[in-house]
């Protein structure tokens, strides 16, 4: 009986090259998909910082409510700017408020917070009852 050599067709198996091929398709495709796994952590974190910093943005126009039109006119120093305490300290932020020239009462109102070279702003307008102070009858009606 004679030693036959299989055909191959008839051999079963990986060989050599097909294996190496196979490991390098895997090893695109996991390149890739790592790639996109880490631009999409990097958008994500993007994302929380704006928002925890339009938030923080908000916190601050919503302390104009308790300033007066005096204030308004000349924003006291702890409102004008500053940081924010622990554990956001890596943010701070800066407030300007100017009179609207063609409405007594109204004021333009920016808040704009900064951190690692970003920033983001908001701008609303703020309305107090002007104080008119009357002339005349020296007190007696």
């Amino acid at each position: 009986m004679g030693c036959r050599v299989p055909t191959r067709a008839e051999r079963r198996g990986v060989s050599l090259f097909e294996a190496v091929a196979a490991m390098a398709i895997v090893g695109v495709v996991a390149v890739a998909a790592l790639e996109v796994a880490g631009s999409q952590m990097r958008t994500a974190e993007r994302a929380r910082r704006m928002v925890e910093a339009t938030a923080l943005a908000q916190q601050r126009l919503d302390w104009l409510d308790f300033l007066n039109e005096q204030q308004l006119r000349s924003l006291p120093d702890s409102v004008r700017e500053g940081k924010f305490p622990e554990p956001l300290t890596e943010y701070a932020w800066t407030t300007a408020t100017t009179a609207v020239g063609t409405q007594a009462g109204v004021y333009d109102a920016v808040v704009r917070v900064t951190w690692s070279g970003n920033a983001v702003e908001l701008r609303t307008y703020v309305y107090r009852r002007p104080v008119v102070v009357g002339q005349g009858s020296g007190g007696r009606r």
